[in-house]
């Protein structure tokens, strides 16, 4: 399991971000902003979050090494 912070900061992050989660339909990725939670591999989800802020990212399943390499341009540090 992993839980940390990314940053999202438009529609076309949005659409990458999305693009990139779909290379891992086995993991469950859950968002969240504020009170609300979607499933990071929807689009529709993640537009209806609040970008002006970062949102919390939990990830569950096998093999989660391979994604947290490629959700480094995302990631708040």
């Amino acid at each position: 399991m992993y839980y940390g912070k990314i940053h999202i900061k438009s529609i076309e992050e949005a659409r990458s971000f999305v693009a990139m989660t779909a290379k891992y339909p086995g993991l469950k990725l859950m968002l969240e902003s504020n009170e609300y939670q979607v499933d990071a591999h929807s689009i529709i989800g993640i537009l209806s979050l609040d970008f002006s802020q970062p949102m919390t990212l939990s990830v569950e399943g096998e093999h989660i090494e391979e994604f947290l390499d490629d959700l480094q341009p995302y990631t708040v540090v």
